[in-house]
């Protein structure tokens, strides 16, 4: 069965998802095959519970239920008010062989 919809539609669902608010049980973050609720996100970062997550470093993934939002690496993280602040940068084109090596060379001058 095909369904035809309108011009502009699939604009109008996707600026919906994106600013539809984002509730504390849909959100989490992966890492280390471990998962942990996201209390509060926003395009450089993100907060979860200090009191139940560990701080996190390196290489995480965001999902919103079952979507995956992306590989995202943290850069800062900071704990105020009884919650852990990422902040973090976008991971999807990174080349971990090049981190790898970047990571074990050292430069003398």
């Amino acid at each position: 069965m095909d369904v035809f919809l309108p011009k502009g539609f699939e604009a109008g669902i996707s600026k919906a998802r994106a600013t539809r608010p984002m509730g504390e049980h849909k959100l989490f973050v992966e890492v280390d095959g471990l998962r942990y609720p996201v209390v509060r996100r926003w395009p450089t970062g993100f907060a979860v519970s200090a009191s139940d997550v560990p701080l996190l470093q390196g290489i995480v993934t965001l999902y919103d239920g079952t979507e995956n939002l992306g590989e995202r690496l943290i850069t800062k993280c900071e704990t105020d008010e009884g919650r852990h602040i990422f902040r973090t940068k976008s991971a999807s084109n990174f080349n971990y062989a090049a981190a790898t090596e970047f990571e074990g060379t050292t430069q003398t001058g």
